[in-house]
C-alpha cells in the first residue's frame, strides 16, 4: 500500500531537485553576465578587474565597453538586496545602459544615466534602488569622465603622490525619483596615474571585532601596491580586504583599476 506513496514522494523530490538544478544554472549564467567581464587590451592603459559574489548570485555588476578605438566606457552597479531579484535588476540596468551607449554615444553621460534612472523608477516604483557609476576614458589623452549615482567615490592616485585623492561629486541613487539632474565630474589621468572604482562590499567588509575596512583601508593598500600591473593591483587590493575580513565576505564585491602607462606606447 505504501508503494504508490513512496513513488509519488520520489517523483516530487526528483522534481524539486530538477527545479533546483535549473535555478542554480540560471543563477550561474546571470552571475557570469554580471561579473565575468572581458577586460580589453587597450593602448596607453593597463586595466584590471577582480569581483566575487557573496552568494551564488548577487546585486553587483561591472561592464567595460569599447565605444570607439579611443573611448572606453565602463559601469559599476550595486543593486539593493543580495537575492536573484537584485541580480536581475543589475542585469536589466547593464543591458539598458549598453543600449543607451550605442544609441546616444558616450559623449552625454548625464543624459544616459538620467534615461536609465527614469526607466528604473517606472519599473520598480521606488521599491528598490541601484547605486551606479558610469564613466568614459579617452585612451590617448587620459580624460576621465564620471557620473556617480550614489556610488562609492573613485580613488585617484597621481604618479609620485603620497596621498590618494577622490572624485567626490555624486547624485542620488537610481530608481528613487525622476527629478534628479545628474552631473558629470571629470579629471585627466597623466602617465603613471591610477584610478580605482569599486563597490561598497570592499569598504564595508568587517573583521572579527565588527570594524569596517573603510575607504581609508583601500587607500592604504593602493599606496602599498601601486607599482603592480593593473590586474595584479586589483587582485592585491581585493585580497587585502578578504584577509582583513577573515571569514567569507557578506556582500558582493567588485573592483576595477585603470592605470595609465608611464610611457605612452
Amino acid at each position: 500500500m505504501w508503494g504508490p506513496i513512496v513513488r509519488a514522494i520520489a517523483a516530487f523530490t526528483d522534481g524539486e531537485d530538477d527545479a533546483r538544478r535549473h535555478f542554480e544554472l540560471a543563477a550561474m549564467r546571470i552571475q557570469h553576465a554580471l561579473l565575468d567581464v572581458v577586460v580589453p587590451n587597450v593602448s596607453h592603459f593597463e586595466l584590471g578587474v577582480s569581483a566575487e559574489p557573496a552568494r551564488l548570485v548577487g546585486g553587483d555588476y561591472i561592464d567595460i565597453y569599447r565605444c570607439t578605438d579611443n573611448v572606453l566606457a565602463f559601469g559599476l552597479g550595486d543593486a539593493s538586496g543580495k537575492s536573484l531579484a537584485a541580480a536581475l535588476n543589475s542585469l536589466a540596468l547593464r543591458s539598458l545602459v549598453r543600449g543607451l551607449l550605442k544609441a546616444l554615444g558616450p559623449a552625454d553621460l548625464a543624459r544616459i544615466v538620467t534615461h536609465a534612472n527614469d526607466v528604473l523608477v517606472e519599473d520598480t516604483d521606488g521599491g528598490s534602488f541601484i547605486t551606479f557609476l558610469l564613466g568614459t576614458l579617452e585612451l590617448e589623452t587620459g580624460r576621465l569622465r564620471v557620473v556617480n549615482a550614489g556610488h562609492e567615490p573613485p580613488l585617484i592616485l597621481r604618479a609620485g603622490a603620497s596621498v590618494v585623492g577622490t572624485m567626490d561629486h555624486h547624485d542620488i541613487v537610481l530608481g528613487i525619483t525622476k527629478t534628479t539632474d545628474y552631473q558629470v565630474e571629470e579629471c585627466a589621468l597623466e602617465p603613471g596615474d591610477v584610478a580605482v572604482f569599486y563597490t561598497d562590499g570592499l569598504t564595508e567588509a568587517t573583521n572579527e571585532q565588527g570594524e569596517m575596512y573603510t575607504i581609508e583601508g583601500l587607500k592604504r593598500e593602493l599606496l602599498r601596491s601601486r607599482d603592480l600591473p593593473a590586474d595584479q593591483l586589483a587582485n592585491a587590493m581585493f585580497e587585502a580586504v578578504k584577509v582583513y575580513a577573515i571569514s567569507p565576505m557578506r556582500d558582493d564585491s567588485t573592483i576595477f583599476v585603470a592605470k595609465r602607462d608611464e610611457i605612452s606606447r
